[in-house]
Parts: C-alpha cells; sequence; structure tokens
C-alpha cells in the first residue's frame, strides 16, 4: 500500500510540473497578467482642499481608494474637464470618479456630499 500511494505523489508531482512551468513562463505583457494592473475607473471620497483652473487642477483630501491601493493623502488631479471645477469649491466633501494611469490619473466625475 505505501509504494502505492509513493507512486501516486510522484505521478502527481510529474503530471502537474508542465502546469507549472507553463505558468511561468507566461508573458507577463499580456492583457490582465500585469502585476499591480489598476481598475478602468475607482471611486474615491475626499474634500476639496484647493482648485486650480489655470492648471485644471483640483486637490483632493481622499480617503483610502482600495480599488487601487492607495492610502489616504492629499495630492493634486488633473480633471476631465474644465466643467469639473465647477462642481464643488473648498471645503466641499466630494465623491469622485479617478481613472487611475501611473502619473497621469485624472478625475472624470465630481459629486457633493450633502
Amino acid at each position: 500500500m505505501k509504494k502505492h500511494l509513493i507512486a501516486l505523489a510522484w505521478a502527481c508531482i510529474l503530471l502537474a510540473a508542465p502546469a507549472f512551468v507553463a505558468a511561468q513562463r507566461m508573458d507577463p505583457n499580456m492583457p490582465g497578467m500585469q502585476h499591480g494592473a489598476k481598475p478602468a475607473d475607482a471611486q474615491g471620497v475626499g474634500v476639496v482642499k484647493a482648485i486650480d483652473t489655470a492648471k485644471g487642477t483640483i486637490t483632493l483630501q481622499h480617503e483610502a481608494i482600495g480599488m487601487i491601493g492607495w492610502p489616504a493623502m492629499t495630492m493634486p488631479f488633473k480633471v476631465a474637464s474644465p466643467d469639473l471645477l465647477k462642481v464643488a469649491k473648498v471645503g466641499d466633501k466630494v465623491k469622485f470618479t479617478l481613472h487611475p494611469a501611473d502619473m497621469a490619473n485624472t478625475v472624470t466625475s465630481i459629486t457633493v456630499q450633502h
């Protein structure tokens, strides 16, 4: 019986090895295979700290955004449209949609929370 269990264990190892090797050879540039790949959009909540119409940015002190692994922080964001800068004023609590793109993160929508 012991010999059969050992033989069965080796068979499992030998059958699993090719799949393991193939997984190690996958192209990391294949769509969806990037480590840390970011979703198309993420939702955030924060407080407006500054609005710069000349630069087209809004500075938000936002809560953690788990979808993209961000801790709470304060930072400026480009906005997708200058009209978004008219939605809220400094001090407003807002819900926003963010399109994460490395260093070119863009706020695509803003809603004032009451």
